[in-house]
């Protein structure tokens, strides 16, 4: 990979504006940087196929987190940023008691108080690794800022489930989202062959009565096609899963759309103590949490 350069580049809403609704798409704009951008070097070019662990030295106290094997894309970004120091010095600047909280914003080393924290990004995106069977949004779940419903994640922005108990209707709703996720994924899969033909019936449809129904027609013959692949492999909670969502909590609503990829093994007090910080209504601290360090524990867990 290349050097890569983080501008200023401008986003609206990112991740999680509203985590109760299950968060907002995020829009990059064209707005070219007002001052010299930070350069993310690629460095981690042997990244080992396994857990890896890092440790968030904040000024309210350590978390540890594992990153997991299974997000190969996501881990090796993380581990990157960590050794590029990106973190370092940066703050949480959005925090939500029984939600979560949230950091990634690198203008936060420089402008700790700018009213616009949080909608600053890195100028490149990770692929989703989204798979809600096996890596959720469980009370500790480490988990990507995304745009557009998880079709890639934000490069830097992460956020940290605290997540209070949740009931039967949520983990239903939540069934319903990802099997219908599920079922989008598959149609645009089933697109592919015929995207020309999708296009030049769009534009003709637009003039032409027939034209349209036909690309009706062929919409839902897909559509349909889509349902019956994902007919008898629905996604169902686990035993395991619905255990730790009515029992210990987290949010599974998100589990459809952002991918999942560590969760906390040391520290979920400090977790939970930064989350109930006063903050203002937006989630933004009225005194800085601030991450002094993040460093690579090599050997943690073995």
């Amino acid at each position: 990979m290349k050097r890569i350069h983080c501008y200023f580049l401008f986003v609206a809403a990112l991740l999680l504006s509203s985590c109760a609704a299950g968060g907002d798409k995020a829009v990059n704009s064209t707005e070219q940087p007002a001052e010299p951008a930070s350069v993310v070097k690629e460095l981690n070019v042997n990244s080992p196929d396994c857990d890896q662990y890092v440790k968030l030295a904040t000024n309210m106290g350590d978390i540890t987190i594992k990153l997991y094997r299974e997000t190969p894309g996501h881990r090796k970004n993380f581990i990157n940023l960590v050794m590029n120091g990106f973190y370092d010095g940066q703050l949480f600047y959005r925090v939500k008691k029984d939600l979560f909280i949230q950091t990634g914003d690198y203008t936060s080393k420089t402008k700790p108080d700018a009213a616009d924290l949080g909608v600053t990004d890195v100028e490149f995106t990770v692929p989703s690794e989204i798979n809600a069977s096996k890596r959720y949004h469980k009370r500790g779940a480490v988990a990507a800022a995304s745009f557009n419903k998880g079709d890639y994640s934000s490069g830097a922005h992460f956020y940290i489930v605290t997540g209070k108990p949740a009931d039967d209707n949520e983990l239903k709703l939540s069934e319903r989202k990802v099997n219908e996720e599920l079922v989008t994924k598959k149609f645009h899969e089933l697109q592919a062959p015929y995207r020309q033909q999708i296009h030049r019936l769009n534009n003709a449809a637009k003039h032409d009565a027939r034209k349209k129904e036909e690309l009706s027609k062929l919409v839902s013959k897909l559509m349909s096609e889509a349902r019956a692949a994902v007919k008898g492999h629905e996604f169902k909670y686990s035993a395991k899963q619905r255990k730790e969502y009515l029992g210990t909590g987290g949010l599974p609503h998100l589990d459809a759309h952002y991918t999942v990829f560590g969760e906390v093994v040391e520290g979920m007090d400090i977790v939970e103590a930064i989350s109930t910080v006063d903050a203002t209504s937006k989630g933004r601290p009225r005194h800085h949490v601030k991450i002094n360090k993040v460093t690579i524990l090599d050997g943690y867990g073995k």
